[in-house]
């Protein structure tokens, strides 16, 4: 069974026939050594393969020969050269929970009914200790749950045999940091925390102080927030006769009350349409919560929405028919406008453009392009972004590869001034990948009056620097993960007249990184006057928008279709400016020509090299010659060039209805720079650029308490990540920070919102059953 191995030139194992009752006969030599059961579970089968595996005989034989975990036969290989005869005991033994043993259980058994009355939140940590001290073994809590559930079920029932008529509520607090209230009144709430008993009484004891204070009210069950325990007040109160009577505050759990850190934003959005503001409000909450798409709303609590928004609207369908009417109207130019000016484009004056690629794997006939994700040509959808230098993204369109990025940039340019509120005469300055390369383009930009264009200059080639020439240096610096922690770049550039067009600008760059790799890449622009360095510094920071539309996609779904509508090319014949291209059949009748040229060129070598040497070759030389001028007679007089939109029509191609997605997208992107803003204080103060995004966004759609009155509310953040001593101070820095701005709750009541820190402790959640 064991097969040939120079490293076991002794041992020989035979499976017995069949008739022999499974048995494996181990041979020593010539010698038979002796005969083992063929048996997994047998402690003789174990033995032996411990004795062969140390012996030296390969793993993987054993385990192909005889079905052992390459990780079994090492221990019982120990276990046989032990001392410890209990360890080869509990190696044949075979695998299991061999720590518990019966001594420890029973001790668990009699100490967990005494430790479990004393405190229910440590009983393990201190059953554990005990095991420890007096068997000297550490075990587990995971060990040892099973004997806790199946003990503390035991416990349950014995209890639950002699209730009687005096029986009361059962309720487990926990305390949720809130101060006190000015009336114990128990507030019904939604969710489960597991936790002791309320120090300074029983339930039934808090019960009977909350019906000192209001009407009986009806029997419920689910979760409530109490007062924090003392003495109860007296049932009759005598109002003072000066100061007004104290307004009832209600307090209770409520999800998602993170997303009040953008109130301002939410409240003023909603101003931006009379009649559909409030679910402009509710989208960008949505967003603001992690949910990307309509269908991802199921996973939020909509009637803690509504206490916070004001007003929502729940169904799908609905939802849907509101974002097609919307969309139908100028609500996205509204949008757009809005997201300009909360981050001040208007003062802005250099961009960044890039069209971002989403691969459409749908089935409708829609063009093909070119998706740098798939690096390769399939069906697409571009949508063209204007992001600030500095990284905010403040306009987009879509459309799909009917015009080239050249041709849509000299379209959207002067929409996309418009919208974002440039004034007239504003020179901006357009910074793009190498994809707007383009003759043309550069003559229509060096004619513009209103804008410069900087670009890399495509398919240069290295060796063209000239140390003598150098025209100077400069640097960049950049942060990687905190604010002192900086990362060098060094540039040295030639400035000269392009030579292929000398009204364009050439900067001829060496960069080198901080590891002293140097590459050499060249920059062309328009703008004679603006100083290199500055030019360098805009050209080496596209980066900032190629990240950003990766953070868009991951956390705000900007890759979403939102709808599936289309519109036939038919409809759009009248929108659409009519363009030429080269017809399929010249194109298939090209093709063809470069193959047949393709095999005609080798032979023609072959026979060059090798003249009258093969007639054969000499044959197919002719033959290929013929089919050649045939192919070119038919290309002269096939058309070459037909209307790429009559093409398209007879093809029943179809361009996406992108309007409701360019709508969602617009309300993302005022998320994402929502969301920015309000992160700098706290990136600032946190300095760790690793997880600040991370915990930031674990505080803003963290759930809490909310306590209200008439005329102000108080919301308590219990975020789900433990805060060390120093973050805590921050986040409560931060927090007071807003709550120096006097913000709003954006339910629209005009009621000032308070933001705090809860820290679990000082208030108490009831379970009622």
């Amino acid at each position: 069974m064991l097969g040939t191995d120079k490293r076991n030139p002794v041992f020989t194992v035979y499976r017995a026939e069949p008739e022999a009752a499974a048995s494996l006969h181990v041979y020593y030599g010539a010698e038979l050594l002796e005969v083992v059961r063929e048996d997994r579970q047998h402690p003789a089968f174990k033995l032996l393969i411990g004795r062969l595996y140390n012996a030296g005989v390969k793993a993987v034989a054993l385990q192909q020969s005889f079905g052992v975990d390459r990780k079994t036969m090492p221990r019982w290989g120990r276990a046989l050269q032990s001392e410890d005869p209990q360890q080869l005991v509990q190696a044949l033994a075979g695998r299991g929970p061999r720590k518990l043993t019966p001594e420890i259980r029973a001790f668990v058994t009699i100490r967990f009914p005494q430790i479990y009355s004393q405190s229910r939140a440590g009983y393990s940590q201190r059953v554990r200790a005990e095991i420890e001290a007096v068997f000297g073994r550490k075990l587990s809590g995971e060990c040892l749950r099973p004997v806790f559930q199946q003990l503390k079920a035991e416990l349950r029932h014995e209890l639950s045999e002699p209730a009687t008529a005096a029986s009361v509520d059962h309720r487990e607090t926990v305390g949720l940091g809130l101060p006190p209230l000015s009336a114990e009144v128990p507030i019904e709430t939604k969710g489960r925390y597991e936790g002791s008993a309320p120090a300074g009484g029983t339930a039934a004891g808090n019960r009977e102080t909350a019906c000192d204070c209001l009407p009986e009210p009806p029997p419920a069950t689910g979760l409530q927030v109490l007062a924090p325990p003392g003495p109860p007040p007296p049932s009759i109160r005598n109002p003072s006769p000066v100061l007004p009577a104290p307004a009832q505050r209600a307090v209770g759990f409520c999800h998602h009350l993170g997303v009040l850190l953008f109130s301002s934003w939410l409240l003023d959005l909603e101003k931006q349409q009379a009649t559909s503001g409030w679910l402009l409000k509710q989208w960008l909450a949505t967003l603001l919560l992690g949910a990307v798409n309509m269908e991802q709303t199921k996973l939020l609590d909509f009637a803690d929405l509504e206490r916070l928004l004001g007003h929502t609207l729940r169904s799908l369908f609905p939802q849907r028919s509101q974002l097609s009417d919307l969309a139908a109207t100028a609500t996205v130019t509204s949008l757009l406008g809005f997201n300009a000016r909360r981050v001040g484009a208007a003062q802005v004056r250099d961009f960044y453009f890039d069209p971002h690629t989403k691969h459409y794997t749908g089935q409708q006939p829609v063009l093909k392009g070119w998706c740098a994700r798939i690096r390769w040509a399939d069906k697409v959808l571009h949508s063209d972004f204007f992001h600030t230098a500095a990284g905010q993204p403040v306009y987009l369109d879509c459309a799909d590869n009917y015009q080239d990025m050249r041709e849509r940039f000299a379209a959207l340019l002067p929409r996309f001034r418009q919208e974002v509120g440039l004034p007239a005469e504003a020179v901006v300055t357009c910074v793009i990948d190498r994809g707007i390369f383009s003759h043309q383009v550069f003559a229509h930009a060096i004619e513009a009056p209103d804008y410069h264009l900087i670009t890399w200059e495509k398919n240069y080639r290295r060796g063209q620097w000239d140390p003598q020439k150098r025209s100077g240096q400069c640097v960049l610096e950049r942060t990687r993960n905190q604010a002192q922690d900086l990362r060098v770049y060094r540039f040295e550039y030639l400035d000269q007249p392009w030579a292929k067009n000398p009204q364009m600008r050439q900067l001829i760059v060496q960069a080198t990184n901080p590891q002293n790799r140097t590459v050499e890449v060249a920059i062309l622009t328009d703008d004679l006057q603006r100083p290199a360095p500055e030019i360098i510094g805009l050209m080496f920071n596209r980066w900032i928008q190629e990240n950003d539309f990766k953070y868009l996609d991951q956390h705000f779904g900007i890759n979403e279709i939102t709808s599936y509508a289309s519109v036939a090319y038919e409809r759009l014949q009248d929108q659409l400016q009519a363009k030429q291209m080269k017809s399929g059949a010249y194109k298939a009748l090209a093709q063809q020509a470069a193959q047949v040229k393709s095999q005609l060129s080798r032979l023609l070598l072959a026979e060059h090299q090798h003249p009258g040497r093969c007639a054969r070759r000499t044959q197919r030389i002719a033959t290929l010659s013929q089919e050649l001028q045939q192919v070119q007679d038919q290309q002269a007089h096939t058309e070459k060039e037909v209307s790429r939109l009559e093409a398209l029509i007879q093809q029943q191609m179809v361009r996406l209805d992108t309007r409701n997605k360019r709508l969602l997208d617009s309300l993302k992107l005022i998320a994402r720079n929502a969301f920015y803003q309000a992160l700098q204080p706290f990136k600032q103060a946190y300095n760790n650029y690793r997880d600040d995004h991370e915990l930031f966004r674990n505080l803003t759609q963290a759930d809490g308490l909310l306590a209200e009155t008439a005329e102000q509310v108080d919301a308590y953040l219990l975020p789900t990540a433990n805060y060390p001593p120093k973050l805590e101070r921050i986040v409560q820095g931060l927090l007071a920070e807003l709550n120096a701005t006097h913000p709003l709750m954006p339910d629209d009541s005009g009621r000032p919102l308070r933001l705090h820190l809860g820290n679990k402790s000082g208030f108490q959640v009831a379970i009622v059953s």
